[in-house]
This record gives structure tokens, C-alpha cells and sequence, in this order.
């Protein structure tokens, strides 16, 4: 922004920086594994030419040169490979120029390596990894029928490989700061121990009865750790004054999304709005709270809201919503890429499978609209499976491009009276008042994204948080939390490892599958008898009522997050339908059961605009205790009340359903838009410090309602003298940019 250095941070428990330094190549040590003919190495600045043998990095143990440092516990590193030259296509078909990490330099040590091979004959990225000393060389647990992925066009190809915890993340790019994760896998930590060696791997792959001269060279370039956050680019060029806000990967946000008609109930062009007809997209959307990291809406129509994170500029970010007349209310209007960026509402970031998991709630127990049908119930789920069609900025790699997620809404059951002009394929799609959370997993919270599928994976390559699978060294990872009930459909049990269902915390969940004919799924996820994991049910939202009659398992993906009751700031807890009453709760709040499937929430201090509830229905069926109850839960907040209802679809397609309320054993907790939830023994999240430019100057700014923060500023950090930021108004604050300043909020 101009010429403004900014280092936004709270006091000294938080620190942002731009970007990070590669690691000078001289740093590197060179190492010989296990006697190939030694490693001929040239540096040049920032690249490195190998010229190797070696046999292999594969069985039981290894021969090649390392050129590696040491890391103690969290890294990122990249490498760009520019070339990789091979003597004999035959004899080395698998001749490697590689990133490795390893625990020890023993030729058997553990290891994980992504691989670039020759583009003659393979041309591809591989990934494998020895998961114990001495043992054997194996294909990645989420690649189990092949390991290789990708091209090689060199000078294009970069290798990039992340440890978190004991999670390794694997990925590949054909283009600068574009990254596809290629694998992911949880390892022991007993064999990669918290400092463990890094490095370029080139070998090439001779073996003793092969022609001992041949040797491969391999070119390296920028090897280093990976600039943190992403760099924010469009088309592979900087974003520029198009980049998006803060990174939103360190706290829990939530936003309010509000669907309104006009009170004539009429369109445009002076037509009724009729639901499901020609004009059924003319609503409008506000959004209705939310923080403390900001959202946008650059696109929406009946049933969809696809959202984004942190837009640069919060409050240009919602010039789109609104009236539907407004001209500027989709970004996905025809341009290239770099028109689109500019948009306020694009210029933000879009969440991927690999960064967190987003849980909905449909914010208002029933709905009619002028259409001529009944009053409706609505529920939410989130689309992974066929993406946004509205772009932002990738949290995995910056580029602007089309998102991951966008939330759903459909009505529960079958609407059999409908007016003339109704469209049948719009049948489900409900336009409903929401709210959305965002859980990012470098927050460290047990989350992931489940694909429907048997035996149990995850729905993309690193869709699991490293948090989750700390405790996990099974191969296959998913399995050890997720069994499907084979041969029937979307039925699991749910277990967390060393963790009671009934008494150490909750679970919230979301279909992550629309289906066919907008017809989504809704799930309950009660806990078991013993405590010892949760069932979880997946429905599909059809005429068929049977409770034993599940989603098909292609259908059946969800992503899941998990709130232990020592989480900081968490209110909430699990109530026995029947009585209203928590079985395990944390926070302050009061609940009443006003009658059979409403209950009314107090919340001190709180209202429906400063925040949002999670809901999980969390029971089984009253007289049928083997089969998890089918009601969905919504809520709506009244006369300083939170009024929760839980209501099932009842029919047989024969006639219009009917949508009793029924008791349900369920699950809930308070997201707060000043003070989130966040994971025991974290820092708890400072506000986040918004900048904004305005004509030739800047905005500082953090949320209104936030006390007991203040803006400092200093010429330098090294060594830094910070004072207060004189004409803070409202925690807001107008700069002309000079000579440079960081910037912080301290407490």
C-alpha cells in the first residue's frame, strides 16, 4: 500500500510479517548416503547445480546426495526445479531431483520426499515416504494407486513440502506461487523427531549391474522457506492494490447472511416475485453482523451464497449486496481475471480444503414467501464437491482463482402446493436468513473434510487439520476416526482418538454433497452409549421418511469440527431434548424447553447481531433408540431470546409434508463476532487491524465494539519505540503515508 511499511500485530503475541527470505544455498550441507560416487555441487547465488549417482530413495534404505540443514518442529519449504538431465531413459526411469525430509542420515532413515523425474520417460511429480528406520519405501497413505501426479516442464516445475505437528503436506506447481497439494500424510513421531534434516535428494537411480558412469544432473533454484502468508497474485502477477485483507488463518470468524424480498414483493420490473419462478433470484442480501475477521459475498442467487474472507476493504466489500438492482451485485460478470480481482468483494481470500472447514445454521425457524406455497423450513450444507463459480485468492497459493466453498440452503421436505409458474428444479432451494463459521486448522482445532467413500478417506489431498492426526500413526488416517456401515449408504461411526463423546466436548458437522435436483443432506451426530464416538447419520432431504434409508456413500462426504469444553470463550453445551437440560455445558447461559422441540436460549449480553450459534442435533429416536433421530434444528432470535426449534419432514409424497416439532437431544454453541472461540492454550485472537486506503491516505481500524487495545506505531523494529497513535476515533484512525511506519495493536 504506497510506500506504507505495516507490521500488524498485537503487543508481542502476534506478529505478521510480508514475506520470508530464501535460505541462502551455502547454508547447505552436502551429504553422501550410504557410498554413491560422491556429489559434484556448483552454487551460483541462489541456484545449485548436483551432478549425482546413487542407486535409489526407495526400499529399505537409500543411495544418493543430500544437500540438507536442519529444522526443529513446523516448516515450509519450496525449490524450483530447473532442469533434471539423465543419461539412460531405460536404466533411469526413475533418476530423481528431489525434496526430502529425513530424520537421520542413515541410509534406512524415515523419510518423506516429493520427486521430480525425468520428462523422458515419466514426466511426473512422485511422492513416497518410509515411514520407519530401516523399514520399507511405500506410496502415500492418500494415494493408495499411485504415487505420481503432474508434469515436469522444466524450467516450470516447483517442489514444495510442509510439516506441521506430525502432518507432511506434499504439493507441486507449474507456475510461480501456484501450488496443487500432491499428498498428505500423518507419521509417527517417534520416528521424525521434532528436529529432523531438510534438503534437496538427487540420485540417480544406477544399480549395481548397470553402467556405474551414468549420473544425472539436476538444477535447482530459490531453494528456501516458502513466503508465508501466500503472495496475492492474478494471472501470475502481483495483485498489486487488488490484494486481499489480513490472512484469516489464525482465528475463528462468522458472519450473519441475511435474505430479504422487498416489502411490495415486487421485482424490477414491477412483477410479484413468485419463489422457484423467473425471478426467483431477485433477493437481497445484507449481511447482518459479523467479525471479527470480515466476509464478502461476491455472488448469490436462490439457495447459494458463495463467500469469501478478509476483503481489503470490509465496507466496499458489500457494495454488491443489497437491492437487486444494484448493478454492481455480481463479480462474476464477463472480464478477465484482472478486472474481476479489482472487485472489492473478490479482493479477498477463498478458503480451501486445506486451510479449514466452514459449519453453517439456518438463523430463522420458518419461512413464506408471496408465492403461493406454505410456509417452509430450511437447512444448510456447504458444497466442496463441485466448487464456486465466483473467484478469490487462494489461501493455499494467493492465486486469484475460482473458490473451494459456497453454502447452500434448502427447504425440508416435499412442497406439493405450488404455484403455476414454479419451477420443479428449483423446488429445494430456499432462500433463508444463515450464518456461517470459518475454522482455520493452523488454529489448531480437530477438523477435517470426510469423502464419502469406503473404506473412509479424506475428500482432498491434506483436508484434515494436523491438530486432528497429532495422536494418529495409522497409514491410512481417515480410517481411524471414520467407519462406514457398508451396504448401507451414509451411516458411520465417528471417533476421536482419546476422546469421550459424552463428556469432553462437542461435535458439529455438515454435509458437504449437494445431490441431485438441489436436494441436499442434513446429519446428526449423537454420541454413543460409552462415550466412545458419536454415530453419524447422513439423510438425503427426498419423499422417502424412513429413518432407516440413509444417502448413497458417494453422497456422503461432510467436513466435521470438534469443540472440546475447555475451549476459550466457549458457551455451550449438550441437552437432552426431553427436559432441556445440559448433560455437560460450558459458559453462562440459560435454556428452557417451552414446549416439545422449542426451546428458548438466554444468552448475557448477547443478541442475534454479535454473533451466531452452532447447532448439531445430537439424539436418537425416541423408541427407536438404534437409529439417530431425523429433525433438523434451526434458530431465530425474538424479543431477547434465542428460540430453537427442532422440526422433521412427515409424509409419503403423497400429499404436502407437514413439519411437526419434535424433541431432539442437541448440541450448540455461541460463536462471538468481538471475542471468538479458540482452542485451549492459544493465544486468544487480538482484533484484527484493518487497512483501507482512501484517496491518498490510510485507515487503520479494528472492530468498534473491541476495548482495551492500542494503536501504536514506530519508525523501525529493530530497535522498535512504540507510542500511541494520536485521533483514534471509534477505533479508526486516518494516515498519510511518509517515510514508513509499523504499526501494531497492544493491550
Amino acid at each position: 500500500m504506497m510506500n506504507m511499511k505495516h507490521c500488524l500485530c498485537a503487543g508481542s503475541a502476534l506478529l505478521l510479517t510480508l514475506a520470508v527470505a530464501s535460505l541462502s544455498a551455502a547454508t547447505l550441507t552436502q551429504t553422501d548416503i550410504n557410498n554413491p560416487v560422491a556429489g559434484q555441487v556448483t552454487i551460483t547465488g541462489d541456484t545449485i547445480e548436483v551432478i549425482a549417482g546413487g542407486n535409489d530413495t526407495w526400499g529399505t534404505s537409500d543411495s544418493f546426495t543430500y544437500l540438507h540443514e536442519q529444522k526443529t518442529g513446523d516448516f515450509d519449504v519450496s525449490v524450483r526445479v530447473l532442469n533434471l538431465t539423465i543419461g539412460d531413459t531405460a536404466a533411469q526411469d526413475s533418476a530423481k531431483a528431489a525434496l526430502m525430509a529425513r530424520a537421520n542420515l542413515t541410509p534406512g532413515s524415515p523419510n518423506v520426499q516429493v520427486n521430480a523425474l525425468a520428462t523422458d520417460p515419466k514426466n511426473a511429480i512422485e511422492t513416497i515416504f518410509r515411514p520407519a528406520q530401516d523399514g520399507g519405501t511405500d506410496d502415500m497413505p492418500d494415494r493408495p494407486t499411485g504415487n505420481t501426479s503432474g508434469a515436469t516442464p522444466y524450467p516450470d516445475v516447483w517442489l514444495r513440502m510442509k510439516r506441521t505437528g506430525n502432518l507432511f503436506t506434499t504439493m507441486y506447481g507449474n507456475t510461480t506461487n501456484s501450488w496443487t497439494v500432491l499428498s498428505a500424510v500423518a507419521v509417527d513421531p517417534a520416528e521424525f523427531p521434532a528436529t529432523i534434516y531438510v534438503g534437496l535428494s538427487t540420485v540417480a537411480h544406477v544399480s549395481e549391474s548397470e553402467d556405474q558412469e551414468l549420473r544425472i544432473t539436476a538444477v535447482y533454484q530459490g531453494y528456501g522457506d516458502t513466503v508465508l502468508p501466500p503472495p496475492a497474485t492474478v494471472d501470475g502477477a502481483p495483485a498489486g492494490t487488488n490484494a486481499p485483507g489480513l490472512y484469516p488463518d489464525r482465528s475463528v470468524t462468522a458472519v450473519n447472511f441475511k435474505m430479504v424480498i422487498p416489502q411490495d414483493g415486487l421485482g424490477p420490473n414491477g412483477s410479484p416475485i413468485v419463489y422457484n419462478a423467473d425471478n426467483k433470484n431477485e433477493v437481497i442480501l445484507t449481511i447482518d453482523g459479523q467479525g471479527p475477521i470480515p466476509w464478502s459475498a461476491p455472488g448469490y442467487n436462490q439457495g447459494d451464497i458463495d463467500f469469501l474472507l478478509s476483503p481489503a476493504d470490509a465496507t466496499a466489500a458489500q457494495q454488491n449486496l443489497g437491492p437487486y438492482s444494484n448493478p454492481l451485485r455480481d463479480a462474476n460478470q464477463p472480464g478477465n481475471n484482472l478486472e474481476r480481482a479489482s472487485k472489492p468483494q473478490s479482493r479477498a481470500w477463498a478458503p480451501t480444503l486445506q486451510s479449514g472447514v466452514v459449519i453453517p445454521t439456518i438463523r430463522k425457524n420458518s419461512q413464506v414467501w408471496n408465492d403461493g406455497a406454505p410456509a417452509f423450513h430450511g437447512f444448510a450444507w456447504v458444497s466442496t464437491h463441485d466448487g464456486s463459480s465466483r473467484r478469490g485468492f487462494s489461501m493455499l497459493d494467493g492465486e486469484f482463482g475460482s473458490g473451494e466453498f459456497y453454502v447452500c440452503f434448502g427447504k425440508l421436505g416435499e412442497t406439493a402446493v405450488l404455484p403455476e409458474a414454479a419451477s420443479p428444479n428449483a423446488l429445494r432451494e430456499a432462500n433463508i436468513d444463515s450464518a456461517v463459521a470459518w475454522f482455520p486448522f493452523a488454529q489448531g482445532w480437530k477438523a477435517g473434510h470426510v469423502r464419502g467413500s469406503i473404506p473412509a478417506s479424506w475428500e482432498a489431498h491434506g483436508a484434515q487439520s494436523a491438530a486432528l492426526t497429532a495422536n494418529v500413526t495409522a497409514k491410512y488416517s481417515a480410517e481411524s476416526f471414520v467407519t462406514w456401515a457398508e451396504e448401507v449408504g451414509g451411516l458411520a461411526t465417528f471417533t476421536l482418538p482419546g476422546v469421550n463423546s459424552l463428556n469432553d466436548g462437542l461435535l458439529f458437522l455438515v454435509s458437504t454433497h449437494e445431490g441431485n435436483d438441489n436436494r441436499g443432506k442434513y446429519i446428526t451426530a449423537p454420541p454413543l452409549a460409552d462415550g466412545t464416538g458419536w454415530t453419524v447419520a447422513i439423510r438425503q432431504d427426498d419423499e422417502v421418511r424412513d429413518p432407516a434409508v440413509y444417502a448413497v456413500i458417494e453422497q456422503a462426504g461432510f467436513s466435521f469440527v470438534y469443540l472440546p469444553f475447555d475451549t476459550v470463550n466457549l458457551v455451550g453445551g449438550r441437552v437432552i431434548g426431553s427436559t432441556g437440560v445440559a448433560a455437560k455445558s460450558a459458559g453462562t447461559f440459560t435454556l428452557t424447553r417451552l414446549a416439545a422441540g422449542r426451546y428458548e436460549l438466554t444468552l448475557p449480553g448477547k443478541t442475534g447481531t454479535n454473533g451466531m450459534l452452532l447447532l448439531q442435533n445430537a439424539g436418537y429416536l425416541a423408541g427407536q433408540p438404534e437409529l439417530a433421530d431425523t429433525s433438523v434444528l434451526t434458530y431465530e432470535y425474538l424479543d431477547g431470546k434465542f428460540i430453537i426449534e427442532s422440526r422433521y419432514a412427515s409424509g409419503d409424497g403423497s400429499v404436502p409434508d407437514t413439519f411437526p416439532l419434535r424433541d431432539a437431544d442437541f448440541a450448540f454453541a455461541w460463536v462471538d463476532f468481538t471475542n471468538p472461540i479458540a482452542p485451549a492454550g492459544t493465544v486468544v485472537t487480538p482484533p484484527v487491524l484493518s487497512v483501507s486506503q482512501q484517496g491518498a491516505n490510510v485507515v487503520l481500524s479494528w472492530p468498534a465494539g473491541v476495548t482495551g487495545w492500542t494503536l501504536q506505531s514506530s519508525a523501525a523494529l529493530s530497535p522498535a519505540t512504540w507510542t500511541a497513535v494520536p485521533g483514534v476515533v471509534n477505533n479508526s484512525v486516518t494516515i498519510t503515508p511518509g517515510t514508513g511506519a509499523f504499526y501494531r495493536l497492544n493491550q
